[in-house]
């Protein structure tokens, strides 16, 4: 389980790249299996710098982009926090209260991390997200510092030297735009997870029975 970060990268035309492959729980897109991320800069019809992430998320679309200089921060949050609605908890607290062996409440846990980026654009208050990993504090918080250094930190210099200190790309010269990464073979985490779901189907009838139907 965690976030393997990609090498070091920049594009054709040095500006940054962050790229990772992270693990996933039941409750992300595409369940149990890893999942590809990508941050970069790229500009949009207007020649205007867009930061873009691009990987499937559990809110928002599979590509966003939104304007770099509007970028204010980075956060980090959990599934619990953004994605289920305290009906919904209630519901599953309902359901884990009944189980004898404590089991119910570790197979209702969304313990998913989740990366956030906050800016002061035409939707302040609607953050982009950008993964949904299985991972450890400390794991977020190590993809926290790289991408912060990357898209903030390192911003005004870029900005600076490709630019001329505007967000804008200068007309007439050509820009390659990067491409992401392909996903994780299917073929290679295609038979992981067929196991991985006849385990929990089968561990899975085994616990209700003993949990709900044995005296």
């Amino acid at each position: 389980m965690g976030i393997r970060l990609d090498p070091e990268a920049v594009d054709a035309q040095g500006l940054p790249v962050v790229s990772w492959e992270e693990d996933r729980n039941l409750f992300a897109p595409g369940g149990i299996s890893p999942a590809r991320v990508a941050c970069f800069i790229r500009p949009n019809e207007k020649g205007e710098l867009q930061f873009v992430a691009v990987g499937s998320v559990r809110h928002g679309e599979y590509e966003e982009a939104r304007p770099w200089e509007k970028l204010v921060s980075l956060g980090m949050g959990t599934a619990e926090q953004h994605y289920h609605s305290a009906g919904e908890r209630s519901l599953i607290d309902i359901v884990a209260s009944k189980s004898k062996s404590g089991a119910g409440r570790l197979l209702a846990a969304d313990g998913a991390q989740v990366m956030l980026a906050n800016f002061a654009d035409a939707r302040p208050s609607v953050a982009m997200h950008l993964n949904c990993a299985e991972a450890s504090p400390v794991e977020v918080a190590q993809l926290h510092d790289v991408l912060n250094r990357e898209f903030i930190r390192k911003r005004p210099d870029l900005v600076r030297e490709n630019c001329d200190g505007e967000y804008v790309w200068p007309q007439g010269r050509p820009f390659v735009a990067y491409t992401p990464p392909a996903p994780p073979s299917g073929s290679r985490w295609l038979m992981r997870v067929i196991d991985l779901a006849i385990a929990a189907g089968l561990g899975l009838i085994g616990w209700l029975v003993y949990e709900f139907v044995l005296p």
